[in-house]
């Protein structure tokens, strides 16, 4: 057993220290901030404005209806980059050049390099880059890639664990972290519960901004939901143009208000298509445990006869299959998406 010091500190030592932000009022320092949104709401043209605006040192879009403009700007400082949704060469370099980064102070890796498998929240490999390169940005997207496979987001307590190391390397490595998640589809949810996956997510992020569209055509919002160094801010109303974020108001609204003036005349679906659509988003990242699964529906508000319809649909229409492991109490059921490409295959070659 290793023998530790005991020396700890007394507060009339300890210096007092103001809250620094990497964006003010918005991304503080050396934390987590969390972007999460729907598909398709503009969290990826987001980022990559945020990250332009950070290699140069330029003000970030989301401050231009600040008055008086007297925050300090972060950087020009370098920032790094995780991202197993879209490919740098053919979106994310262009989307950044066009957005006024400074790509020399951009560094990536990319999806088909080898080692990108290894790139985890705990994983010696990343707090390796860190320590190397030393980014005052690294952001992820989407969090799910970059969980290490033997944590079940679910579960209670997991996501604060799995992300706890990134809080000890802000300091350590003077870095600010910005992931990106995919937003609850369901309706009827707000705040917390609005982050898919897990409300650990929230919890240990110090920033929470939820991206969405307006019912205004092309107008989209950044709304800051939580904030645990002061006031939230204002949300930011903005377009994208040529896939550039363009500031255009500052409102009071906050996410809860953009989503109740949805028309759901169009939008709201029957409990079971829901339910669907959640089943479908939370196997596409490959096999679960039918218990995970189950677990998470519960979490979202699900009934278990809901999901237990909305189960057999999708087993009927030949979009999800199960198999199982193990025999007696120590027996297993998973559940995963059927390849529709590799079924219709295999149905040509029988024929």
């Amino acid at each position: 057993m290793k023998n530790h010091s005991l020396d700890m500190e007394t507060m009339a030592g300890v210096e007092e220290k103001d809250p620094e932000w990497l964006i003010q009022d918005y991304m503080p320092r050396y934390q987590i901030t969390s972007l999460a949104g729907d598909g398709g709401s503009g969290k990826t043209t987001a980022w990559c404005a945020l990250a332009a605006s950070v290699s140069s040192g330029k003000r970030p879009f989301i401050l231009d209806g600040y008055i008086p403009f007297d925050y300090e700007l972060a950087g020009p400082g370098k920032v790094m980059f995780f991202s197993a949704e879209d490919s740098y060469r053919y979106v994310l370099k262009r989307r950044l050049r066009k957005n006024g980064a400074d790509l020399d102070n951009i560094i990536s890796m990319d999806i088909a390099d080898e080692r990108f498998p290894e790139i985890k929240f705990n994983s010696l490999l990343l707090e390796q880059l860190l320590e190397k390169y030393r980014p005052m940005l690294c952001i992820f997207d989407p969090i799910q890639a970059f969980v290490p496979p033997d944590i079940r987001m679910g579960d209670r307590n997991a996501m604060r664990n799995c992300l706890a190391p990134l809080i000890g390397y802000g300091e350590k490595y003077g870095t600010t972290f910005l992931i990106v998640e995919h937003a609850n589809k369901q309706s009827g949810v707000w705040g917390r519960k609005r982050i898919a996956d897990s409300a650990d997510i929230w919890d240990i992020s110090r920033s929470v901004i939820m991206a969405g569209e307006t019912n205004d055509s092309g107008i989209r919002y950044l709304s800051h939901e939580k904030s645990n160094y002061g006031q939230t801010g204002s949300t930011i109303l903005y377009c994208i143009e040529d896939e550039v974020a363009q500031f255009k108001a500052n409102t009071s609204k906050k996410d809860k208000d953009f989503v109740a003036e949805a028309d759901y005349t169009t939008r709201q679906k029957p409990q079971r298509d829901e339910a669907k659509e959640f089943i479908l988003d939370f196997l596409k990242d490959g096999e679960k445990e039918v218990a995970e699964l189950d677990e998470m529906a519960a979490v979202m508000g699900i009934s278990e006869g809901t999901l237990k319809r909305a189960k057999a649909d999708l087993k009927k229409d030949g979009q999800i299959k199960y198999r199982n492991t193990g025999q007696g109490t120590g027996k297993k059921f998973f559940i995963s998406l059927i390849d529709r490409l590799s079924s219709i295959a295999t149905e040509k070659v029988i024929q």
